[in-house]
């Protein structure tokens, strides 16, 4: 299948970008998202914008924001053979091994885009090359759900990030401190009850994630001295954006999100 025009991807055809240490070295930070906001859907005209992510010309270097976080996003029906590889080639040996034991097919391609994504985004933070970037996403011992990812580079780091997937939709979370983002199904055309509730559900769903690690014994769905943003995302989905202070103002007290 071949992109729509307009939303910042690449065409499917043609060899699929290389990073390599040189293109590393001479590239220079970049201050603002390089692909623009989604121009309709939920959040809009919202106060924190979302970039498209083209996996087949990525972005090398990305400054991190002063506060907050930056927001990235794709749609999974748009990409094609050309992303997949793009993708798998930011893999780690054992995240290729994982991809190379799928079947041919949308799993297989899922797998690859959104694990790829989330590489290259950490990289072009971090500076360096995607599978040498080191991610802590694995679920927390303490309450097994997944909060606090962190990624880390050799003489760089840590970024903090996160992601959620809502069917077609991949947002992607990226902070100098702890972050959580969460998406949900949202009707436009839906009375307001069902749009509040969709939108709450992204905002619990982005704060569950935003916990510190240990944090959690405050239970879940909890989180002191954070910032909650809407997102713009594409039509159908609404998504929110949790961020801790990066310099806590007192005792935490941990506040519900609703």
């Amino acid at each position: 299948m071949r992109d729509e025009p307009g939303h910042g991807h690449e065409p499917v055809d043609g060899p699929p970008y290389r990073w390599t240490p040189e293109r590393m070295r001479a590239s220079r930070p970049s201050p603002l998202p390089m692909r623009p906001s989604w121009p309709g859907g939920e959040g809009g005209g919202g106060r924190l914008p979302s970039s498209v992510l083209g996996l087949a010309s990525p972005p090398e270097r990305l400054r991190p924001p002063a506060e907050g976080a930056q927001v990235w996003t794709l749609l999974l029906s748009q990409q094609g053979p050309r992303h997949e590889a793009a993708g798998a080639a930011a893999l780690t040996a054992a995240e290729h091994g994982v991809y190379s034991g799928l079947e041919p097919g949308a799993a297989r391609r899922r797998f690859a885009v959104v694990r790829g994504g989330l590489r290259l985004l950490a990289a072009a933070h971090l500076g360096c090359l995607p599978g040498r970037v080191a991610v802590l996403d694995g679920a927390c011992p303490l309450c097994a759900r997944l909060h606090d990812c962190v990624a880390a580079g050799e003489g760089a780091g840590p970024v903090h990030l996160s992601w959620d997937r809502c069917g077609d939709l991949v947002v992607y979370a990226l902070a100098g401190t702890t972050v959580g983002v969460g998406a949900a199904p949202f009707a436009e055309d839906s009375d307001p009850a069902a749009r509040g509730d969709a939108r709450r559900a992204a905002r619990r769903t982005a704060a569950g994630r935003a916990l510190i690690r240990g944090g959690c014994a405050a239970g879940p769905g909890t989180i002191g001295d954070r910032t909650v943003d809407q997102v713009a995302v594409p039509r159908g989905y609404t998504a929110a954006v949790v961020c801790r202070a990066a310099v806590p103002s007192g005792p935490e007290r941990p506040a519900a999100i609703a």
